[in-house]
């Protein structure tokens, strides 16, 4: 899900709060959100469904820290690599009806690019994830988004 670049001296690279909400497609689509703990690290989540699964919904809750800028600020925008851990709900109200899963989503990576000047962020990210629960099984979720931040 998501995932905002910041400067180190804070919100340099976004003119605006430090919660952001928008639209990620992939698993899930749907609402995705982050919420800046500090410069560095944050929490953020998504709800939404998997495409092509009619029925299916799932929710995603991920801890996770930015690394220092991968280009020159001076570019007019930063590119920020993120790494995490999570957890991730999913459960199918019509085709696998009473099917529900939930694990951990582990090594979760992915890249934020924000442009000077501008409250949003656009981010590109995988998560591998090992479900426990109803049936032991594992996935890779993606996603890919923006988020505009108040």
């Amino acid at each position: 899900m998501l995932i905002l670049l910041w400067a180190t001296s804070g919100l340099a690279a976004v003119s605006a709060g430090d919660f952001g909400i928008g639209m990620g497609v992939g698993a899930p689509t749907g609402v995705v959100g982050k919420l800046m703990v500090n410069d560095w690290s944050g929490i953020q989540f998504s709800a939404g469904g998997d495409l092509g699964r009619i029925g299916d919904f799932g929710l995603t809750a991920d801890y996770v820290i930015n690394t220092q800028p991968l280009n020159n600020p001076a570019d007019g925008y930063t590119a920020r690599l993120h790494f995490g851990l999570g957890f991730s709900l999913s459960t199918n109200t019509t085709q696998d009806l009473g099917s529900t899963y939930l694990g951990p989503r582990i090594g979760i990576a992915g890249v934020n690019v924000t442009v000077d000047g501008m409250p949003i962020d656009f981010f590109v990210e995988t998560a591998p994830t090992l479900y426990f629960f109803q049936d032991i099984s594992w996935g890779f979720d993606g996603q890919l988004g923006v988020r505009y931040y108040f």
